[in-house]
């Protein structure tokens, strides 16, 4: 039906800095005008960190925030959510300057919440028994990922990186959650860990400087 509505005019893709994917559109025709141009933004979660107007309209008769999700889902299925808001532009249509600025900020744009999709990208079927392979022979698998850590966990669960009921304190931390420690305490986090996730090029080779520290042979 939106794609009746709605006329696709350009892409702003993914970028590690946004964290999300902008599309802009028209109406199809004169009949739709009423619709106005929209830019519609796809975002992971948690988008509760955007700094978008708490006065934000609500949909469906309520107000709806991200807030209110819960991560069960991605906590169990390693599912990635993503968070559909569109906005309402009074740009014109050439792309991408006079749509998408210098600059170009998501959350300070007075999104609208519309839902969540949630998506799961599975394993594939030899990986469980390839890290199995690499485990009797004494290899460390780490996964290494720019996945939510909800997700990156639960994929480890699927793989066994990690076991069903494993505690995974100290064995799973983001790139945030690294930066934070000490050096002494990411060298220990390399270590232990499993799982690294939301991470950037620049975690991923601190990490390989780590573990080749140890004396260790790493390939990613």
């Amino acid at each position: 039906v939106i794609k009746q509505l709605m006329r696709k005019e350009c892409t702003l893709e993914f970028s590690r800095d946004r964290k999300s994917m902008s599309v802009y559109c028209t109406p199809t025709g004169p009949g739709n005008n009423s619709t106005g141009s929209k830019m519609f933004v796809k975002a992971s979660t948690p988008c509760a960190a955007w700094p978008w107007p708490r006065t934000t309209p609500p949909c469906a008769g309520r107000r709806c925030s991200c807030t209110t999700l819960p991560p069960s889902s991605t906590m169990r299925y390693g599912t990635a959510a993503s968070c559909l808001l569109p906005k309402v532009s009074p740009c014109t249509p050439s792309c991408p300057s006079s749509v998408f600025p210098s600059g170009f900020s998501v959350g300070s744009n007075n999104l609208t919440f519309v839902g969540c999709v949630g998506m799961l990208d599975p394993p594939r079927k030899e990986v469980t028994s390839s890290i199995e392979m690499c485990r009797k022979a004494g290899i460390r698998v780490i996964m290494i990922t720019g996945d939510n850590k909800g997700t990156a966990v639960a994929i480890c669960r699927r793989i066994s990186i990690f076991s069903e009921t494993e505690d995974v304190s100290g064995k799973a931390y983001t790139g945030r959650e690294f930066d934070e420690l000490s050096p002494e305490a990411q060298r220990q986090a390399c270590r232990e860990a499993r799982c690294f996730a939301r991470v950037e090029p620049a975690h991923k080779s601190r990490i390989v400087e780590y573990l080749q520290s140890f004396n260790e042979i790493t390939a990613m």
